[in-house]
């Protein structure tokens, strides 16, 4: 089992927002995927999926209940593991449990959504995974924040997978690609640009993946998705857009 930590240098980022949809885009290629809340001071990925769980990840790891009880299916295929509405505080060890508990689970990719930053919970966060995710706003303060990160995942020798760059504009006062790779030693994994679908489906609790799948936001994380596991992409077009195309109105 592949488990990622999506990690980012500072909230606001586009974090949750990546682990749903990027955790559904693997579902929809075939792997067997689960999601996780291991924000456990500000837990939004139940919210993202409109889950008003019963069971959560704070019961599981207080010893109330199995992991088991605290996977919920959705509909499109994916499992998702809430994290308790409530405010719980973090405690030293609370992501030794986590590592423990999770061992037990069989899917092909575990996506964990952890805390921004580089506070106590946000690295012991990272623990848990084998491989790291950041993802950045393409501004110096966002990157210099992912940079950070990026050598504290470094030191604790995990591998890191790259940079994902979300709410990209393509002004020219953003730095390209080529260098936001240089100043941050990370290769960049996607570029997932400024979309209202994003700030629609959010609005519905229903990722954009799935509330808006030709969307330009959906297209590009089902690229990474694609990168991260390993197969080719192939476009995908609605019947709608597929009818465009034919008569060249869609490119």
């Amino acid at each position: 089992m592949r488990t990622i930590a999506i990690t980012a240098g500072k909230g606001g980022v586009g974090k949750t927002t990546l682990a749903s949809n990027l955790s559904i885009s693997l579902n929809k290629m075939g792997f067997k995927t689960c999601v996780l809340d291991a924000n456990f001071t500000a837990p939004d990925l139940g919210t993202h999926f409109g889950i008003n769980a019963d069971t959560t990840l704070w019961d599981v790891l207080e010893g109330k209940e199995p992991i088991e009880h605290a996977i919920y299916g959705h509909d499109c295929g994916l499992h998702i593991i809430p994290g308790s509405t409530g405010v719980e505080n973090f405690k030293q060890g609370t992501y030794k449990k986590l590592k423990r508990k999770i061992r037990t689970l069989k899917y092909d990719f575990l996506i964990l959504d952890t805390p921004p930053g580089l506070g106590d919970d946000a690295i012991s966060a990272l623990g848990p995974a084998k491989e790291i995710l950041v993802v950045a706003n393409p501004e110096w303060t966002s990157l210099s924040n992912a940079y950070r990160v990026y050598k504290t995942a470094q030191k604790m020798k995990k591998n890191v997978l790259g940079i994902i760059l979300n709410r990209h504009l393509a002004h020219e006062y953003e730095p390209d690609s080529g260098t936001i790779e240089k100043f941050t030693g990370l290769k960049v994994l996607g570029e997932i640009p400024e979309d209202v679908s994003v700030r629609r489906s959010i609005a519905v609790q229903n990722p954009v993946a799935l509330s808006y799948p030709d969307s330009e936001a959906t297209l590009e994380i089902e690229k990474i998705a694609a990168r991260i596991g390993g197969i080719d992409y192939k476009r995908r077009l609605s019947v709608v857009h597929r009818f465009l195309n034919f008569f060249g109105l869609f490119a």
